[in-house]
């Protein structure tokens, strides 16, 4: 699922940051988006490790993809985030909070679209999981990218319908002017002015 994450997490970012503005006054949503892939930087791991002259084993084994889906890695992820984003003004708990919410976001949107998935819930469970409410595909082998190779076209348009609630229920409570804080000035007053 490569296109899917980003639709399904601007999604969850709109609403996120609706409420995060309310309550403290912040949006830094746009962490969320940033972080949607984070889980699929497995399927990088070994590969460059390996041209570093590295070989990093987990749980004994060379790292494949799926890796690092699950809650370990999930906090291990927000935790460095948090360090990261922090000399750039962002407050510790929300720079950690976003990114898990992102990377949880991904395992999440996996968890709905396959039956078989990963161990989201490694070190808690080993066992293998996934719900597959979204889609009947059963694991990531059976999974068909139908939309110029980036999308499945069923997951997709869930994730379009998604994001557009997500859009009509922000604009809704707090109006378009919302917008102002992901579209550029220019291009806002552009559309909204004329």
């Amino acid at each position: 699922m490569l296109a899917e994450h980003i639709i399904y997490s601007c999604a969850l970012a709109i609403m996120v940051g609706m409420v995060a503005l309310k309550y403290t006054g912040r949006d830094h949503s746009w962490i969320i988006i940033l972080c949607a892939w984070a889980p699929d930087i497995d399927i990088l791991a070994n590969p460059v490790l390996n041209q570093l002259g590295f070989t990093l084993l987990y749980e004994g084994h060379k790292i494949v993809h799926g890796g690092f889906h699950n809650i370990a890695i999930m906090v291990i992820f927000g935790i460095a985030v948090a360090f990261l984003l922090h000399p750039l003004g962002i407050k510790f708990l929300d720079s950690f909070v976003y990114s898990v919410i992102g990377f949880g976001a991904h395992l999440f949107e996996d968890a709905l679209v396959y039956r078989v998935g990963y161990r989201f819930l490694w070190p808690l469970s080993s066992n293998v999981m996934g719900l597959g409410i979204l889609t009947e595909i059963q694991s990531e082998e059976d999974y068909i990218r139908n939309f110029f190779g980036i999308a499945n076209t069923g997951v997709l348009i869930m994730g379009l319908v998604l994001l557009c609630a997500a859009v009509l229920i922000r604009t809704r409570v707090e109006g378009r002017t919302w917008l102002r804080w992901y579209i550029p000035s220019r291009l806002y007053t552009t559309i909204f002015t004329r």
